[in-house]
């Protein structure tokens, strides 16, 4: 079975909901097929550095990419990067 390609990005502000972000990272995991039981923590770990970024800017960008069999989501602001990780699709 070939792995899904896709991007999708989002501009976020400070004070963006944990919730929507967890739901957000588990639709996403599950798009790209990766096991979504890690949707919570990532979502957790997304909403922090997005609330850690925001200080003295007003968007911070969330970016999901999958290609080549990995999914990569990064944050970042017009300052550069805050956060990143990278998870294998099975």
């Amino acid at each position: 079975m070939a792995h899904p390609e896709f991007f999708f990005a989002l501009a976020l502000s400070g004070d963006a909901s944990r919730q929507m972000l967890t739901d957000l990272v588990g639709r996403v995991l599950e798009r790209a097929g990766c096991p979504g039981d890690g949707a919570a923590a990532i979502g957790e770990k997304i909403h922090a550095a997005v609330a850690h970024g925001s200080a003295g800017t007003e968007h911070i960008d969330v970016e999901f990419t999958a290609a080549a069999g990995r999914l990569q989501i990064a944050v970042s602001s017009r300052a550069g990067a805050i956060w990143q990780t990278v998870c294998d699709v099975p």
